[in-house]
């Protein structure tokens, strides 16, 4: 026979132990455990995100993605959120706010970034216009080897600008600097610096080698000058077919197909009065 429960006699309790936690709190506070997990992995990854949403052509969430990872201090995201501001992908284009994740990784040294801003400051786009620090961003990344920047630096020393002084040593030594890098354009520019004698006298001797570097590359401009220069002997003898064949070339690019058909005609006209035959001027 059972014994009756008396006057403080232990009963049995159903529930839970001495600070157990109920099933319900339970599974909300696992939920929140998960959900952080998930916020930390997130966070931690976004870059890797965003470069994958990016990809995917996602620009949208690539670009929240990289706002997250910008602002956690990632500069490879800095630039790249930059980027889309800039082109206005994944929204509307925001030229300030470009510039300002620019300025932070061209700060680290992004040299992507600071080609970028340079660009900026080039336009007075996103920020007021400034040509010096244009220059400045330009000579960041060039001196950590982007051949475009050093290009530009040229380009900026070789022009007249209202904030920016000419300076054709400058341009000289930047322009020489891609070329070397074998960039065509830089070639060219250099050549025409040494044949125009903007850096000197005119140094045909210095000119004609990078004239010849940048018209084996089919530089419109330089195919177009070169072959003028042997087609009318402007710095020695006339090399009257090697100069057509230059300028026929010429002749075959949008850009310069005017200008090399008019000098083709006058070459020919030349050699024409001049008694002289010339196959390339056959039925002109």
């Amino acid at each position: 026979m059972q014994r009756p429960d008396g006057p403080g006699a232990p009963t049995a309790q159903a529930g839970l132990s001495p600070g157990a936690v109920p099933p319900a709190r339970r599974g909300k506070l696992l939920a929140v455990i998960v959900l952080v997990l998930l916020c930390a992995v997130l966070t931690l990854r976004s870059y890797e995100l965003g470069r994958s949403a990016l990809h995917a052509g996602l620009d949208k969430p690539a670009r929240l993605l990289f706002l997250l990872s910008a602002t956690l201090g990632d500069v490879r995201a800095q630039n790249n959120l930059a980027g889309l501001y800039a082109e206005g992908r994944g929204g509307r284009r925001r030229d300030a706010a470009a510039a300002y994740w620019f300025e932070r990784a061209a700060a680290a040294g992004i040299v992507q970034a600071q080609f970028n801003l340079a660009n900026f400051y080039e336009e007075g786009r996103g920020v007021p216009r400034s040509t010096p620090k244009a220059a400045a961003l330009f000579q960041q990344a060039a001196e950590q080897g982007d051949v475009l920047a050093s290009f530009n630096l040229g380009v900026l020393y070789a022009s007249q600008r209202d904030d920016f002084a000419i300076d054709y040593a400058q341009a000289t030594r930047w322009y020489r600097k891609a070329a070397d890098a074998g960039f065509a354009s830089a070639q060219y520019n250099l050549g025409s610096l040494y044949a125009t004698g903007m850096n000197g006298p005119k140094d045909f001797g210095q000119a004609l080698p990078w004239y010849e570097k940048a018209a084996a590359q089919n530089h419109p401009k330089a195919l177009l000058d070169l072959g003028s220069i042997h087609a009318f002997g402007l710095a020695g003898p006339k090399d009257l077919q090697r100069g057509l064949a230059l300028l026929q070339r010429a002749a075959q690019r949008p850009e310069t197909a005017a200008a090399a058909g008019e000098r083709i005609a006058q070459a020919c006209a030349d050699a024409a009065g001049a008694g002289a035959s010339a196959p390339l001027c056959a039925g002109r």
